[in-house]
């Protein structure tokens, strides 16, 4: 099952950005069993994706999570991120 997260975690690691000067809102989304796992990936690729742009996140994560799935859930974090 961890070998699962991580290759969905790797696959999964996505990014959008909506442009505020040296500012952006950036996104990853993660999927998992359970939507606490789906939480820790997206928060996790979220986080991994930020430092690998040198950037830092500044205020609190948000995550949205959509069960739809019958065998995993989806969640979405996306957090402001500054250089």
């Amino acid at each position: 099952m961890i070998r699962i997260a991580i290759l969905t975690l790797a696959a999964l690691s996505m990014s959008s950005a909506a442009h505020a000067g040296k500012c952006t809102m950036s996104s990853a989304s993660g999927l998992g069993v359970t939507k606490e796992i789906a939480t820790f990936m997206s928060n996790k690729a979220l986080k991994d994706m930020t430092a690998k742009n040198g950037e830092k996140g500044v205020g609190k994560v948000a995550t949205t999570c959509d069960g739809s799935l019958v065998v995993s859930t989806t969640c979405i974090s996306k957090q402001r991120t500054c250089k």
